[in-house]
């Protein structure tokens, strides 16, 4: 999980913030922090001479303070709510047991919902780690999410796609072996009273029924329909779902899981309706329909989200020969989002030092490349990268009108550290 430091053709755009406690120049935040700084000067030399342990303990303790202050200003002074058709969050890769980096994750989603609250959240796998629940009472749904996620601005519904770790992935080999996790399970009645590693606990209705808000999806492709202003369509959904026409948002939350060839070889491929269970080509041919089917119906926009990336500069996707990922579109966060696929802003990136398990993009670009270009997607969304290729936090993605402006946040951070606009892509040609 290193971080790398890249350069893409895009333009960052530079803001005055909104303050929750009114508007303020970016400036003046900047001199409320360095005045913060120097109150604790001699704490700094302390730390410092402590050694190097000490300087990060205090870093993240200034990060904490910060984050519980008023001033922080957390969005974008060109965000007016009376002008936004819809909010909505995007993070991934998080189920930690509220652990440090969580726990600040949330507290800045927090503090952002207080001024631009969103309407639902959106998760791309490896909901819960190190290798997913093993029953529907897992203490570790409370402990990595309903405790979390506290914030009266988060106490909106989570659209959950699975990610790897949440089939089993980083399970102890040991342990399968010796039968303290069970595999080659058909059913989950064999699972009572015994360790049952499993995706299928997300999605049980006593999981959901615990915590109204989640929302999950296994081996399948689910349709998400949102109106926009002028739109004839509630928030509607389900597989194959979606709905209304030109003023409609349509979300196709995808299991990429199956779509990796090279899980077939894990030992966790054989837990209850794991990958082994699973039908690739049966989800190719529900995302093809479902693409289709939006755009017969003349959604304005069309989202896709998994967790596997198809393009990334990370080290699931560098080819060992060095040349695979060829060229780079779009932007990354950990999540990755991709605009036309090889049209329009295309930087070339140079992969050095590629490493064995690099083939998650070569299975997702053959599996969904193709129609991610021939239905018009303006966004594809993921998680599994763990590189930091932009920021460490999450995503508010703010629909106003024709344009998508994504505000990209980071822990430590009181603003958007990057921010860029989408315009719907043109309609797929006909035929």
């Amino acid at each position: 999980m290193g971080s790398q430091a890249l350069r893409t053709g895009f333009d960052l755009e530079e803001e005055e913030r909104f303050f929750i406690s009114g508007v303020e120049k970016a400036g003046r935040s900047r001199n409320t922090y360095e005045h913060q700084l120097r109150k604790r000067k001699v704490l700094v030399g302390v730390l410092i001479a402590i050694g190097s342990l000490g300087l990060v303990a205090l870093i993240i303790g200034l990060a904490w303070g910060l984050s519980r202050r008023k001033l922080d200003y957390v969005c974008p002074r060109s965000y007016d709510p009376s002008k936004t058709d819809l909010v909505f969050y995007v993070i991934g890769d998080w189920g930690r047991s509220g652990n440090d980096n969580q726990q600040k994750a949330a507290r800045l989603m927090s503090d952002v919902s207080q001024c631009m609250p969103p309407k639902f959240i959106i998760s791309t796998g490896d909901n819960f780690y190190p290798h997913g629940l093993s029953s529907s009472t897992d203490s570790q749904f409370r402990s990595s999410f309903s405790s979390v996620y506290t914030a009266p601005g988060l106490q909106v519904p989570w659209y959950a796609v699975m990610g790897n770790h949440d089939y089993g992935d980083s399970v102890d080999k040991a342990q399968v072996a010796s039968g303290y996790y069970l595999t080659n399970v058909t059913s989950p009645d064999q699972c009572t009273g015994k360790n049952c590693i499993s995706p299928y606990w997300q999605i049980v209705p006593e999981l959901a029924a615990s915590d109204r808000r989640w929302n999950a999806s296994l081996g399948n492709v689910v349709t998400r329909s949102f109106t926009l202003p002028g739109g004839q369509l509630a928030a509607a959904g389900g597989p194959g779902g979606g709905g209304g026409g030109q003023n409609t948002l349509d979300i196709m939350f995808v299991d990429t899981v199956p779509l990796i060839s090279q899980y077939d070889n894990h030992i966790w491929a054989s837990f209850l309706y794991g990958f082994k269970s699973q039908n690739a080509s049966g989800i190719k041919s529900q995302l093809e329909q479902q693409l289709a089917a939006s755009v017969a119906r003349g959604a304005k926009w069309r989202l896709v989200v998994g967790h596997h990336p198809v393009r990334s500069y990370g080290s699931h996707c560098s080819d060992v020969s060095g040349g695979y990922v060829g060229t780079f579109v779009g932007m990354f966060v950990g999540w990755q989002c991709m605009h036309g696929l090889g049209a329009r802003t295309a930087a070339k990136v140079e992969v050095k030092g590629g490493e064995p398990e690099s083939y998650d993009c070569r299975d997702m670009d053959r599996a969904i490349g193709y129609a991610l270009q021939q239905y018009g997607v303006a966004a594809y969304i993921n998680g599994h990268e763990h590189d930091q290729q932009l920021i460490k936090g999450f995503v508010a993605v703010v629909l106003t009108g024709d344009t998508m402006r994504l505000h990209f946040y980071t822990t430590g951070q009181s603003g958007p550290t990057y921010t860029r606009s989408l315009s719907p892509p043109p309609p797929p040609p006909s035929g």
